[in-house]
């Protein structure tokens, strides 16, 4: 039996989704490396723009290809009419990767992003301020949330850990254990791939508010107990 080949668009996806977990493991992997890192998701994040940058560049030249670097904290854009909502401040995921879609049957599918959310994971830095608890809750479920609608349109999206005290096997033991109470629908994050600096496992998911419905999210965990300062 002849095997049926992937629709173009999945195929084209597949490449983009493929070189941005490249770009953002290399750049994680660097920023590992680091005599210090302190401070908040932005504060991490934004130490990782100019690394992103620089690992796109020389992407592009040692295989003579076109790529974007990683756009920071922009606006998820309408992209018709019924998506306007008056001016008001639209949600911003940490990274947005856009795959131009040359398969496009309408301008609605013309430009598809890849959404990347990045949440500091480990031991809580308050009473109020559970991380791993915040993953879950202001991470993975944004990627099915009516108010965010993170991978709207897109296969795939990824979750980015940045992983800062406390045993990485009792952190994803937490993270587990609140998703089975916040979105109980989701299936477990594998248990085998803590084994690195930087670690990634695929989860996927059965949306129901955004669409499409089967996404796959990718976790990558990057370790910084060793260089990471409290402020």
């Amino acid at each position: 039996m002849a095997r049926r080949s992937l629709p173009e668009f999945a195929i084209l996806w597949q490449r983009h989704e493929s070189l941005y977990l490249m770009v953002f493991s290399t750049a994680l992997l660097e920023l590992a490396g680091k005599e210090k890192i302190s401070g908040d998701e932005d504060a991490i994040s934004e130490m990782l723009c100019p690394i992103l940058n620089s690992v796109c560049f020389n992407i592009a030249h040692s295989r003579n290809i076109e790529i974007r670097t990683p756009c920071w904290e922009p606006p998820i854009l309408p992209v018709s009419n019924d998506e306007l909502k008056g001016g008001k401040i639209r949600k911003r995921p940490d990274f947005t990767c856009k795959c131009y879609n040359s398969y496009a049957n309408s301008a609605e599918e013309h430009e598809i992003p890849f959404h990347v959310e990045c949440k500091r994971i480990g031991c809580p830095t308050s009473s109020s301020w559970i991380l791993n608890k915040n993953y879950v809750c202001n991470g993975i479920k944004r990627f099915d949330s009516p108010e965010h609608e993170y991978g709207k349109r897109a296969p795939s999206g990824l979750m980015v850990g940045y992983l800062i005290s406390m045993d990485p096997e009792n952190i994803l033991k937490e993270i587990n254990g609140f998703q089975t109470k916040e979105c109980p629908k989701n299936k477990a994050i594998a248990s085998d791939f803590i084994q690195k600096h930087v670690n990634s496992t695929s989860q996927f998911l059965q949306r129901v508010n955004v669409k499409p419905k089967d996404f796959k999210l990718t976790h990558m965990w990057v370790d910084f107990r060793h260089n990471y300062q409290k402020q």
